[in-house]
């Protein structure tokens, strides 16, 4: 019997041939089942492509604002859109913008795959993006249907969409539609809007250089703007130019010629939407905020419904109170050609109403938050509410004298008053009234320059503060919104509330993007604000501020500067606060005005006028007050002749007035008067600085004085002053000490010596701590 063993590679073959016949099989299955899920996810993002009906349709939305009563007082760029046939469009920028944006856009059907190759190897050769993979009918399909949102399923339907496009409109019809929908930044849609923003002219006039910068802003508007960036956009403009070339449009000498060919930019208004409506300035104030929250062409395109808080009525009055008072100024001979005023509700901080120049049309720079000026006297509530906090009473006696301090680095400084007079030892109540400088200096020298800044950042200052003495003459600059917000804080008892201007905007389908609430803090304890207020109602009724009177309870401060380069009238009512500043945009004097004149009576012509018809209404009296009986009205042998009662701070009641500095009735002056006598009377011992610090003190009239300063707490103790002191005819001596190595703990300790006209030598020395 015979066996026959079967060829070994038959029967491997038959069976590999098995297996490859199974795996074709899977492979076709898969390949039809992802073939039918590629046609269902097709017809999925066709089924949801949006209606192609509004590429018959008029192009965009305006942004639409109201104000807090629904009433509308502006459609962004309702007119920034102006329809021009493609016969209407020069040639030379049709060929530019083909040219730089999608040059083989009569040959492709919607899509160029050779195109997108293409950009990626020239934007990698270049290192830069120097050109995009979206055909002109693609970007006209994402600006017309789609949002802005870079996904998968987005790009798909793009794709989708410039077919179909392609299958309803002409390629001409094409280009027409994309030239009148383009972008170019500034809120100019479409090139004869961008050709009046850029150039003052329409685009039929446009010549080969205007016509190539304009095809180069479209890539990137706010990158490529002549106005922000005219290097970036004359180096654009020669990309298009180069690529002109290449495509045969131009010859290169035309190119060249065009390269350097001068471009007159416009001067008129850069930004088209917002001259004519009914309050610019506020909303030229939303603009920056709405713009970086939802993107520019949200804004400017997106149908937005922005709900804001100006009261129409009080933004119309603060505008033409502006407007008149400067021009009444200017006709005075007074020298002031612009104004600012912008008014807050105190318990809420909503803006009510902004106004930052005299004239929209004619200057577009808001003074009411952009402008940053010198408050002058309007500082010292900052200064006195720290006092308050602190534990001065409103009736501490400050000593109006003349007062020399040296600056490390600098030399002498000797403040004075505006008036140039001295009044001696006075009530901070009055000192506060009638603005006096020097009292307001010792003050601040007593509490510290740091203590007093951040009692101004609690209560709303934001801009940046200089630790020096000058502080106390507000030569630190802010804005008028500022300190508005910051005054309004007294106003609401001690509540900070963040300036708001928008409370609620929408998308163009009415649903709801953002709700804002108000924000609010306590900044100062409600009876400081109190004593504040109280003080401030006196500036009103007694002092600088009279011309503010408006007849119901109010308080506030008036502020003048050097030279009269700025004058200010900052106050409130329980219902209202107002910040009102008047001078020149090239920081010029004005012609001697102060804060007690032009800008009080402003102040008073808008409140009045806003106030109307409302009954007046006081501010409430917080508890942990006292009402403690008080001397109004003084004897000539110094007895009180008539008392009266005035709120202060439960355990800060009024003790017998301790003498000016410098009176031979205090222990500190006592011992400064005898020969060789020295008093340190600033800073306390044990007392808590930050550097730069204050020392003050007083000697003998005539004495020499040597001031050293040592730190310790470090691994070595270190000198950091030791120097002569100028003294003045009243024996006061002052000087600012500026630690070159500050850490937190570190030890000063601050000796005097004073070596009297006699011979005679004292000392004296505190230890201090760094905060």
């Amino acid at each position: 019997m015979s066996h026959r063993r079967a060829p070994r590679g038959g029967r491997t073959g038959a069976g590999g041939w098995g297996w490859l016949a199974r795996g074709l099989l899977v492979l076709a299955a898969l390949t039809a089942l992802g073939s039918v899920a590629l046609a269902v996810f097709l017809n999925s993002l066709r089924a949801n492509l949006p209606d192609l009906a509004t590429l018959y349709r008029p192009p965009s939305q305006a942004t639409r604002i109201y104000a807090a009563n629904g009433e509308l007082i502006a459609s962004l760029y309702r007119e920034n859109r102006a329809y021009v046939r493609l016969s209407e469009i020069p040639a030379v920028l049709q060929q530019a913008v083909i040219a730089i944006e999608d040059e083989r856009f009569y040959q492709h059907r919607g899509v160029d795959v050779r195109g997108i190759l293409r950009a990626a190897w020239r934007n990698l050769t270049r290192q830069s993006v120097v050109e995009g993979g979206s055909t002109i009918t693609q970007q006209l399909a994402r600006n017309l249907f789609l949002t802005p949102r870079r996904t998968l399923d987005r790009k798909l339907q793009e794709i989708l969409l410039a077919v179909e496009i392609e299958r309803r409109l002409t390629k001409d019809e094409i280009l027409e539609r994309y030239l009148n929908q383009v972008y170019f930044g500034g809120g100019a849609y479409g090139v004869e809007m961008a050709s009046r923003l850029f150039f003052g002219k329409s685009a039929r006039d446009l010549s080969l250089p205007e016509a190539a910068l304009l095809a180069g802003v479209i890539q990137a508007p706010s990158r490529y703007s002549p106005f922000d960036n005219f290097a970036a956009a004359k180096r654009r403009q020669e990309v298009v130019l180069d690529r002109m070339v290449e495509l045969g449009f131009l010859r290169p000498d035309q190119a060249e010629v065009a390269k350097k060919a001068l471009l007159h930019l416009s001067p008129g208004p850069r930004n088209l939407g917002l001259v004519g409506v009914r309050a610019p300035y506020f909303v030229s104030y939303l603009l920056p905020f709405l713009v970086e929250r939802y993107g520019e062409d949200a804004v400017y395109n997106g149908g937005l419904q922005v709900y804001t808080t100006v009261d129409p009525r009080l933004q119309a009055i603060a505008q033409q109170v502006i407007t008149q008072g400067v021009e009444e100024a200017r006709r005075g001979g007074l020298r002031v050609t612009q104004g600012a005023l912008v008014a807050v509700e105190p318990r809420t901080g909503r803006i009510l109403a902004m106004v930052g120049g005299v004239d929209f049309s004619r200057s577009q720079f808001n003074r009411a938050w952009q402008a940053r000026r010198q408050p002058g006297s309007a500082f010292k509530p900052f200064i006195y509410t720290a006092a308050l906090e602190n534990g001065v009473s409103p009736d501490r006696v400050l000593l109006d004298a003349p007062v020399e301090y040296r600056v490390a680095g600098w030399g002498y400084w000797r403040p004075k008053n505006y008036d140039g007079t001295y009044w001696g030892p006075i009530p901070l109540r009055v000192a506060l009234e009638h603005s006096r400088n020097i009292p307001a200096i010792r003050m601040l020298v007593e509490l510290g320059p740091q203590t007093v800044i951040d009692t101004a950042r609690r209560m709303g200052i934001r801009s940046p503060l200089q630790p020096n003495l000058s502080l106390a003459l507000g030569t630190s600059e802010v804005t008028a919104l500022e300190m508005a917000a910051a005054f309004a804080t007294l106003a609401a008892g001690g509540v900070y509330a963040e300036p708001v201007a928008i409370t609620r905007v929408l998308d163009a389908k009415g649903r709801v993007l953002d709700d804002f609430q108000p924000h609010r803090r306590v900044a100062v304890r409600p009876e400081v604000a109190y004593l504040m207020t109280d003080l401030l109602r006196g500036v009103i009724l007694r002092g600088t501020g009279r011309a503010a009177d408006v007849g119901r309870p109010a308080a506030g401060k008036t502020g003048t500067t050097d030279d009269y380069r700025n004058a200010w009238f900052v106050g409130y009512t329980p219902e209202l606060a107002v910040a009102v500043w008047v001078g020149n945009d090239d920081n010029s004097p004005t012609n001697r005005v102060v804060g007690g004149s032009v800008p009080a009576r402003l102040w008073a012509r808008f409140v009045k006028r806003a106030l109307v018809g409302r009954p007046p209404s006081d501010f409430p009296v917080p508890e942990g007050l006292l009402q403690v009986p008080v001397c109004v009205k003084h004897a000539p042998d110094g007895t009180c002749e008539r008392q009266g009662w005035r709120a202060v701070l439960r355990g800060a009641e009024p003790s017998p007035s301790p003498a000016p500095e410098g009176r031979a009735t205090s222990p500190p002056a006592e011992a400064a008067s005898r020969p060789g006598g020295v008093a340190l009377l600033q800073p306390r011992d044990g007392a808590e600085v930050t550097s730069p610090f204050v020392v003050e003190g007083r000697t003998a009239p005539g004495a020499e004085v040597r001031l050293v300063v040592v730190m310790e707490g470090g691994p070595s103790a270190v000198q950091v002053v030791d120097a002569q002191l100028a003294v003045g005819p009243d024996g006061s001596f002052g000087y600012t000490v500026e630690s070159p190595l500050r850490f937190s703990g570190a030890r000063y300790r601050v000796t005097v010596e004073a070596r009297g006209p006699d011979g005679a030598v004292g000392t004296a020395t505190v230890t201090v701590r760094e905060r």
